[in-house]
């Protein structure tokens, strides 16, 4: 009898693992990888293929407090090893007080550009302003870059000192593309933490020049919140899928915006909205310092994950396709994803290839220092607090039914620091995301750091054996990155949706060519695309375990 109970319970045992789920794992490689810079100060961190060699590259945004400590543009050589060549390349960005950073090709002439969002100080005039960096790699075949900004006219409408200075000057924070008026070029927009200074977005005229068209689209939002310390990138999506792309704009110590593109080129703000179309689910005044977009529930809309660096983290659930209507329901307590770590950056990546998207937080302790005692370069206008005490990163894995589970510990993602922007990419083609994770270092007047030296963190995804499918975008009509284009693929009883963003969480954008998990299914039945343009392909049957570009029909 006690050999048949025994065979029984390892029999229920034997069952039980089967059907649990792999582990999510991670090698913390950034010294191997050529990317662990020790007493860093950076923002944010940007994937893409700059050389369009094939392999991901990564541009991270930083505080140049020291030579040594300027932006970089890490070249990935294919196998997930990388050279810091931004100097070489022109984007070192020296002198500069980077933010926010975003890749798009603004031209549609084949290769990446990059918008850096540089910070401004009063106390030295020779900083660098916001700054747009066109890729000559079509023109000349080598991936160098010019800085085209005062050429391009990426200055706000009136505004002297951006003419002085040859580009936007400001507190500068997130900045990201997207085509809000569809017209097949990329816009900009631009995020500010002045208090009394406002955002603005400018309109691509197709000849390689911008116009500030904010007062016209109704973008602004000095005349809705009393504090508009805007942070983090802008969240450029489309909620409820008429075609026209939308807008979130987080805050800092004041409620967030959502924007409905009216599809003229004008915006209406339905934040405050009781009844559809509302996001009053976003009014929660916190230190919101970044925003993630993506379909956690596979219902085929898109939902928001919110960083707060001072309360618990938010997800806000898309209700769209439920219930037709533009309305958003806060489901962060029942789905057990409210960490309070002091948040910046996140990054929302399927992980473990099972199909549902998962959340990797950047954390860097609860905001309780006044970043004007360390730092005097900042206007008195310009008044927020910050972390100087490390935290624990968190992991979150998606449990498919509108729960998570905190999978941090022993997963060797911790990242233990004080962090800021975070982005996820496959570096070694093996078809599973990664992490890059950045850290600052807060520096005194003497130029010594304040606290425990801070580092960039590269976690390579160990894997699994579920199946995988990568999808590569190529617009002809539509943006040529094809940002904001929506896919959904269907393996199966399996179906998920993603659309293709310029940024993600604080001051980052993740790999533009998305990764689908497939969990045991080794065949995709079907993928669709729907472009901005309208335009609307669809594939049959495709194997696992390849990149499939897709170009859009013309």
């Amino acid at each position: 009898m006690r050999l048949l109970i025994g065979l029984a319970t390892l029999a229920v045992m034997a069952s039980v693992n089967a059907d649990a789920k792999p582990l999510i794992l991670f090698e913390e490689v950034s010294e191997a990888a050529g990317v662990a810079d020790v007493n860093s100060n950076t923002a944010g961190a940007a994937f893409g293929d700059y050389d369009n060699d094939g392999d991901v590259d990564i541009y991270v945004s930083s505080s140049d407090s020291l030579p040594s400590l300027r932006n970089r543009l890490y070249e990935n050589d294919g196998t997930g090893k990388f050279t810091d060549v931004a100097a070489a390349r022109g984007v070192q960005n020296a002198g500069a007080i980077g933010r926010g950073v975003s890749w798009g090709d603004y031209d549609n002439d084949g290769d990446i550009d990059l918008i850096i969002a540089n910070k401004a100080s009063h106390n030295d005039p020779n900083i660098p302003p916001t700054t747009l960096f066109k890729n000559l790699l079509i023109e000349t075949g080598t991936p160098n870059f010019e800085n085209v900004t005062r050429a391009a006219n990426l200055m706000r409408a009136g505004n002297q000192e951006d003419q002085e200075h040859g580009g936007i000057w400001g507190s500068a924070a997130g900045i990201g593309w997207a085509d809000y008026n569809n017209d097949g070029l990329l816009d900009i927009y631009y995020r500010n933490a002045d208090s009394r200074v406002d955002n603005a977005l400018f309109k691509n005229n197709g000849d390689g020049t911008f116009t500030d068209v904010t007062q016209e689209a109704g973008v602004g939002i000095l005349d809705k919140v009393i504090f508009a310390g805007s942070q983090g990138s802008p969240g450029w999506f489309d909620f409820d899928q008429d075609g026209a792309v939308d807008l979130l704009v987080s805050n800092e110590g004041d409620a967030n915006i959502l924007f409905h593109n009216n599809g003229d080129g004008t915006f209406t703000d339905i934040t405050k909205n009781l009844e559809p179309p509302s996001g009053i689910a976003f009014l929660n005044p916190g230190n919101t310092n970044g925003t993630c977009i993506g379909d956690i529930d596979n219902d085929g809309d898109m939902d928001v994950y919110l960083a707060l660096a001072d309360q618990a983290n938010r997800l806000i659930r898309n209700d769209f396709k439920e219930t037709g209507t533009i309305a958003f329901t806060d489901i962060t307590l029942a789905s057990g994803t409210g960490d309070v770590g002091g948040a910046r950056g996140c990054t929302l990546a399927d992980f473990d290839n099972d199909g549902y998207l998962d959340i990797y937080v950047s954390n860097g302790s609860l905001s309780n220092t006044l970043v004007n005692d360390i730092d005097d370069s900042y206007s008195p206008f310009v008044q927020y607090y910050v972390a100087v005490d490390p935290a624990f990163n968190v992991l979150y894995r998606n449990n498919g039914d509108g729960t998570f589970t905190d999978v941090t510990k022993d997963s060797g993602a911790e990242g233990f620091g004080v962090g800021t922007g975070v982005a996820s990419g496959d570096v070694n083609g093996d078809g599973f995301p990664d992490i890059f994770a950045s850290n600052r270092s807060h520096y005194a007047d003497d130029g010594n750091p304040i606290h425990e030296p801070q580092q960039t963190w590269l976690f390579l995804n160990k894997g699994n054996n579920n199946y995988w499918i990568k999808v590569k975008l190529i617009g002809t009509k539509s943006n040529r990155t094809g940002y904001n284009a929506r896919v959904t693929v269907t393996a199966g009883d399996l179906t998920q949706t993603r659309e293709l963003m310029s940024t993600t969480g604080y001051n980052s954008a993740d790999d533009p060519i998305l990764i689908f998990g497939l969990g045991t299914l080794d065949t995709v039945d079907r993928i669709e695309v729907i472009w901005p343009s309208g335009t609307r392909q669809v594939l049959g049957p495709q194997n696992a375990g390849q990149t499939i570009t897709i170009t859009e029909d013309s």
